[in-house]
């Protein structure tokens, strides 16, 4: 099968849509398909000939709004001339980051369509912001949600199947959208349990010490953007009371975002008088992220909106008790008490105090770790999850 994966993020990944389009090619190829990647340009000077996936870069200038739209541009153009010279039979795109007008009629023999969230998501979960604390991009979200919604839903009609990353997700398409159920597929994100995998505890010790850190200093650790939506300000929120009870704890954040993003964070961190409990490690190259992982003691995300979260599935590979909010598709992975805990978004008080617990109860920790593990060795594993996709591509061709 010959299939040209169409995203603006690929390698390095720095979101869930870029993790998403590089674990999965890698795992079609090794199933015997022939992934093609049409990616927007970037630093990375490298070669991906050593996972034997083609890789075409579209170099464009990265400008807030003017951007995107020329790597739509130029994507709809590369693709035009590519369907007069290569045979493809799967054109995935990845929404809500590709509009339709990227990708030109009767491009491939059938065209799938993976939904990561939905514009209509992305701009409730900042509603509550003020407008003056959000970034270019959310600023974008909110201004032209319904524009962005038009986009959106040509290309779901269009597709001749749709993969929902969550039930939840599946829902937020119904709601907003008129698109048959029938079309939807739901496809939890898999992980990579060899690469993502429970540390020993010299091991952890080690890698502990590579980032500056003493062997008994309690590591909390966020993965993420630096976005409003991510809910980050919670957590700082929590800092004081953890740190009342514990003085030997860091609260780590790696991660990058937009304009002043960090520095605002720093303010209100310090504003609260905890900055000297908070680390900043920016963007984490995803080669070493299973080292960071492991040197971590408790993995909190903390976010507003989410399908599926990468972050938080790579954590419980890893082992880590997690402990996430009630909101999307989050709940049906995480069993409160059971393989992670759920706290209200917003609720630093309710975070803090399952926090205090897991330190003050490292046995438990450790059992909520090891269920994490299990719950995606058994359900979230690239294995499982492109056998789904397979079976997607091939109901997509046969009908």
């Amino acid at each position: 099968m010959n299939i040209c994966f169409i995203t603006p993020e690929y390698y390095p990944i720095t979101g869930g849509t870029g993790s998403y389009v590089y674990y999965l090619s890698r795992m079609l190829r090794k199933y015997g398909s022939s992934p093609l990647v049409i990616t927007k340009g970037n630093k990375y000077e490298g070669s991906m000939s050593k996972d034997e996936i083609r890789v075409l870069q579209i170099k464009v200038r990265d400008i807030p709004l003017l951007g995107p739209i020329l790597f739509f541009k130029s994507s709809y153009r590369s693709l035009s001339k590519l369907k007069a010279e290569f045979s493809v039979d799967i054109a995935h795109a990845n929404l809500p980051l590709i509009p339709s007008f990227a990708i030109p009629n009767g491009f491939g023999k059938t065209l799938i369509s993976t939904v990561h969230s939905t514009w209509e998501g992305e701009a409730r979960a900042l509603e509550k912001e003020p407008f003056s604390s959000l970034n270019t991009n959310e600023k974008i979200v909110r201004t032209f949600k319904e524009i962005l919604k038009r986009f959106e839903y040509k290309l779901l009609k269009r597709s001749n199947r749709i993969i929902a990353v969550s039930e939840y997700t599946k829902r937020e398409i119904l709601k907003n959208y008129n698109v048959p159920a029938w079309k939807i597929k739901v496809i939890y994100n898999g992980v990579d349990t060899w690469k993502f995998k429970p540390a020993k505890k010299d091991e952890k010790n080690l890698y502990k010490r590579e980032l500056g850190f003493r062997e008994d200093d309690f590591l909390i650790l966020y993965v993420g953007r630096l976005y409003s939506r991510k809910g980050l300000p919670t957590l700082i929120e929590t800092i004081p009371h953890v740190a009342k009870k514990f003085r030997n704890i860091k609260f780590v954040i790696s991660g990058k975002g937009l304009e002043d993003e960090e520095e605002r964070l720093r303010r209100y961190a310090k504003k609260l008088k905890v900055e000297e409990k908070l680390v900043f490690l920016g963007y984490y190259p995803d080669e070493k992220l299973p080292n960071l992982y492991a040197a971590a003691d408790i993995f909190v995300f903390p976010s507003i909106y989410e399908n599926m979260p990468f972050a938080m599935l790579e954590a419980m590979a890893s082992g880590l008790p997690v402990i996430t909010t009630t909101v999307g598709g989050i709940p049906e992975v995480i069993k409160n008490g059971r393989n992670g805990f759920l706290v209200r978004p917003y609720d630093s008080k309710g975070l803090a105090e399952k926090i205090l617990y897991l330190m003050e109860n490292p046995s438990v920790a450790c059992e909520i770790g090891i269920a994490g593990r299990k719950t995606i060795e058994v359900k979230l594993n690239w294995d499982n999850i492109v056998k789904q996709v397979l079976q997607v591509y091939n109901e997509a061709l046969a009908g």
